[in-house]
């Protein structure tokens, strides 16, 4: 009789081939959850919360030093790496987040310089100092008004020339004319 391969060892290497497989399977949907994730929908539930944040703590249990050993360790002699992935990764984030800083520190001039020539230029009052000045305006106006209604109307330049005719006529008569009553005469009505 031919001896039989145990039976413990065949299913252990299917059950091994089927968990192998089971866990690249769940990898892949790992991925594909990372890859289309909705960063800015909140967690609904603990279990949205474990769906969306177990793959993120699947694949962070690999270092990168660990991925780049590995990678190194299947690049050919011919075909070696100038750089691993990782310090790849972290010099991109280097010069991105420089980048972004140096970005955001000229918005932050810009916006400086315009609050400073808004600042200078267009110094607006506080509503309350608005009213005050809105109210002295008023009086003010209400004062000329008021003045300009006291005066007594000025005659026109014509209406002058004729007062004038008027004084020669009066001075001729041999009545002396005095300042006043040259502005009671030009104060009055002649028509």
């Amino acid at each position: 009789m031919a001896a039989k391969p145990p039976p413990s060892k065949k299913p252990t290497t299917e059950s091994e081939s089927k968990a192998q497989k089971r866990s690249l399977d769940l990898l892949a949907e790992d991925c594909k959850r990372i890859c289309t994730t909705a960063l800015n929908k909140p967690f609904t539930t603990l279990q949205d919360a474990v769906d969306h944040l177990l793959p993120f703590h699947v694949l962070s249990s690999l270092t990168g030093d660990e991925v780049d050993a590995e990678e190194a360790e299947a690049a050919q002699d011919s075909a070696r790496l100038l750089c691993s992935r990782r310090d790849l990764a972290a010099e991109l984030t280097t010069r991105r987040a420089v980048e972004l800083h140096s970005r955001v520190e000229d918005l932050r001039q810009r916006l400086g310089k315009l609050e400073d020539r808004y600042r200078t230029r267009h110094q607006r009052p506080l509503p309350e100092e608005e009213l005050f000045i809105a109210q002295v305006l008023k009086e003010v106006a209400e004062r000329t008004l008021e003045t300009e209604r006291a005066k007594p109307t000025v005659l026109s330049s014509e209406s002058e020339s004729d007062s004038d005719e008027v004084l020669g006529a009066v001075s001729t008569t041999g009545v002396p004319v005095g300042p006043t009553v040259k502005s009671n005469i030009k104060g009055k009505d002649c028509g």
